[in-house]
């Protein structure tokens, strides 16, 4: 199941959780050259206007650890953007997120309310097919829908898909999918599948792309060509199944950089994209490049730091609410973005589900703002006291918390130096601790081996489907590990609440709860920045639209 999130970790735009969060995009300009609409921010044009051939080279931050996207260790936006080549993606989307059917494998997906339930009827493209070059069916629906039921499968998010009741079926094309109630982002779900032979079981689903790709899993304009483990390199070329209009591109690669080299290799032509462009000095350096244009839209990525408030000093709330309380996220904001055409003042969030610029969005975090004495209070409260060398001590325990780091991430690395000043004014001793960027999710942030980190989430056109997937019970992506039953009781009325007004009220509610527990606590939006070759067209600053990777190409300059 292809399910539109992904992960994002520390400093370049890659590694990242994709959370939802936009589905009501206000139409707004952003700063500097940035622009309202992906028709301009992709530089869209005819798929007969596009030249023939050439080469589009991508860099990713880390090794792909898993092939499967919808697996927890697969959930990362490298190889999110990767499946946009080569998987399929049911629906498409405008600049507003609003979703409509893929004909390249949907003819038509309707939902209506039946008895309480949301039924929603299908009709696939019978020229659909996987890698394998059997047809997408229903089957492969069902299969997907069930294994979500099932938690030895290690779904990266089952939101929505495990509300399925059941898959209708009247032909291999043709099927209702029936929900145990109303749902509103239907469409999220119906959004993709995997194939029956990938979902057959818990194992094959967990470890059959480990390392290692199959395309008989994949379906989409590209293949998988080959992966250089040596160095690092995964080859696309165009799929001899592909039913659809013809692909552009000769062959599309994605190339393991580190995050401070990124810069540089697209300076000297060695990569041809650098997506969330997050510093000046990078933003500066892609400038050198002779061909080079950065084209701009509203940010789905949002800068965050996040805890582990199940285990040691930090299980304590109002330990947590103190480090909140003492962190000037101001300041690391406007530190962070320095140089970068981006009005501070305009990216600052107190939402961690709605964007500035959406509908929906409320500043909650108006109670847990930048105040050290109040943080000192809440150290007193939780019986915290200044010992003689200024760091707080209890039970002749200091105050000390470790933040792990990923490496080659200068971004997080100035975040926990500024962190690490903001804390010492309360008492509170920050230690850096540095680890493999490849293993940041896996064996950290996903088992809950850290206490404070700094990452990224990343959204889709559904701002309120995710809820569950980073802040519920028991998900793999709950990094925080907390367990709020009233966060619990608002994400299963968010699930099936079809009134728009009601259904965003109550997402303020989850995120008001979020602040006061301190699940994690968010710093800024980053604005979507994408240095790309100037003659690149149908590709680019998305936001919240889609692309079709046949149409990616070159056209004359």
């Amino acid at each position: 199941m292809m399910i539109n999130r992904r992960l994002f970790l520390g400093g370049a735009a890659s590694t990242a959780a994709l959370l939802a969060l936009a589905a009501c995009a206000k139409e707004t300009s952003t700063a500097g050259d940035a622009v309202p609409t992906a028709a301009a921010a992709m530089q869209k044009v005819e798929h007969d206007q596009v030249k023939q051939g050439g080469e589009l080279r991508f860099g990713m931050t880390s090794k792909i650890t898993n092939w499967n996207a919808s697996h927890v260790d697969g959930n990362g936006v490298d190889l999110r953007m990767l499946m946009h080549f080569v998987s399929p993606f049911f629906f498409e989307y405008a600049d507003d997120g609003t979703p409509t059917p893929n004909p390249d494998f949907i003819v038509s997906a309707k939902a209506s309310e039946v008895d309480g339930k949301t039924v929603v009827d299908v009709v696939l493209n019978e020229k659909a097919v996987w890698g394998s070059g059997r047809q997408i069916s229903a089957d492969d629906f069902a299969a997907s829908y069930a294994a979500a039921k099932d938690t030895n499968y290690r779904f990266a998010s089952t939101d929505g898909i495990k509300l399925v009741e059941k898959v209708e079926k009247e032909t291999d094309a043709k099927f209702k999918v029936v929900f145990e109630s109303t749902y509103p982002d239907w469409s999220n779900v119906i959004s993709g599948c995997q194939p029956t032979e990938l979902m057959k079981d818990a194992e094959t689903f967990n470890t059959a792309m480990v390392s290692t790709f199959n395309n008989d899993y994949f379906s989409g304009p590209f293949k998988v060509d080959s992966w250089d483990d040596a160095a690092q390199i995964a080859t696309l070329v165009p799929n001899e199944r592909w039913w659809g209009a013809a692909p552009k591109l000769d062959k599309v690669t994605f190339r393991v950089l580190d995050s401070s080299g990124e810069a540089t290799a697209f300076a000297n032509k060695e990569i041809d994209v650098i997506d969330y462009i997050i510093s000046s000095d990078v933003y500066k350096q892609a400038l050198t490049r002779s061909d080079a244009v950065i084209r701009g839209n509203f940010g789905l990525q949002w800068r965050c730091f996040t805890i582990n408030a199940a285990n040691g000093i930090l299980a304590d709330v109002k330990v947590r609410q103190a480090l909140m309380r003492a962190t000037n996220r101001e300041a690391i904001a406007k530190s962070d973005l320095a140089g970068l055409p981006v009005d501070v003042s305009k990216v600052l969030l107190g939402n961690r589900f709605f964007m500035p610029s959406q509908t929906g969005y409320q500043d909650n975090s108006g109670p847990w703002s930048y105040d050290p004495e109040a943080a000192k209070k809440l150290l007193d409260e939780a019986g915290w006291t200044v010992g003689a060398n200024g760091t707080r001590e209890k039970a002749g325990q200091p105050l000390k918390i470790n933040f792990t780091i990923p490496q080659s991430t200068p971004t997080t690395e100035n975040e926990q130096g500024l962190l690490q000043s903001q804390l010492a004014e309360v008492g509170i001793t920050l230690e850096p601790v540095t680890v493999d960027t490849n293993k940041f999710f896996s064996e950290f942030l996903v088992p809950g081996n850290y206490e404070i980190s700094a990452m990224t989430w990343q959204g889709t056109p559904y701002p309120m489907n995710n809820v569950g997937q980073i802040y519920g019970k028991g998900s793999e992506s709950n990094y925080s590990d907390a367990d709020i039953p009233e966060v619990d009781a608002l994400i299963a009325q968010i699930d099936v609440e079809m009134d728009q007004t009601k259904r965003i009220e109550l997402t303020n509610k989850v995120d008001a709860l979020i602040w006061e527990n301190v699940y994690n606590y968010p710093l800024y939006e980053r604005m979507q920045l994408t240095a790309v070759p100037k003659g690149l067209v149908n590709f680019g600053a998305m936001g919240l639209a889609s692309f079709r990777a046949q149409d990616i190409g070159y056209v004359d300059q």
